[in-house]
């Protein structure tokens, strides 16, 4: 994780520049209005590296709406956080199988380009489901298909061996989670997974 997390701070600076130049970022709000985010919802954004979605997601949201947002990398919070935010909107770092969040709070969970990343996926999504309300939804995003990420993440070392599962075992662990059975998308230059919580929890106390 230490070695993960070196990886990611040494590469904060100007990855929004390198990966996302006009053209994907065009493909990335693409996705984003897939999301079915509406103004005035409360959204979390896990592994949220330099704040990629934070610009597409807070036009969105309006002044009602609530962003927050976290990633392992504290570099690449930095970056999040020198964009503009909402006055209740909330960047940290923090940890994907340990979230400082409140539980059945949010009305969208969303894990863009991150994923692969998380130590242990079945938990991550357990984690992932605690912090969405019931009804509300959890979704696994990438601008790639899951071969494709398998072949991007190869060129590095230290992320060579961050997969995404294979639709079967994504499908278990969101059942696990609470999650209802996910709908998955699996083509070239699109990866996503979603799905609802279940059940009829209340959420943390303010």
């Amino acid at each position: 994780m230490n070695g993960q997390r070196a990886f990611f701070d040494s590469r904060a600076e100007g990855w929004e520049e390198r990966c996302y130049p006009p053209d994907v970022r065009v493909r990335l709000e693409e996705l984003v209005r897939e999301f079915g985010v509406t103004p005035g919802s409360r959204v979390l954004d896990a592994g949220t590296g330099p704040g990629v979605l934070q610009p597409c997601l807070r036009r969105i949201l309006g002044g009602d709406g609530i962003l927050a947002a976290f990633d392992i990398s504290g570099n690449m919070i930095r970056q999040a956080r020198r964009k503009q935010l909402a006055p209740r909107d909330l960047f940290f770092q923090g940890d994907a199988l340990h979230m400082a969040v409140r539980r059945n709070w949010f009305d969208h969970v969303i894990c863009f380009a991150a994923f692969p990343h998380f130590a242990d996926p079945a938990l991550a999504l357990e984690e992932l489901a605690r912090a969405a309300r019931p009804g509300g939804e959890v979704i696994i995003a990438h601008l790639m298909s899951r071969e494709e990420l398998t072949r991007h993440h190869g060129s590095a070392k230290a992320v060579a061996d961050d997969l995404l599962p294979r639709a079967a075992d994504m499908e278990r662990f969101f059942l696990r989670a609470g999650l209802s059975r996910p709908d998955i998308t699996d083509r070239p230059g699109r990866y996503l997974a979603r799905a609802r919580k279940t059940g009829t929890t209340q959420p943390d106390a303010e």
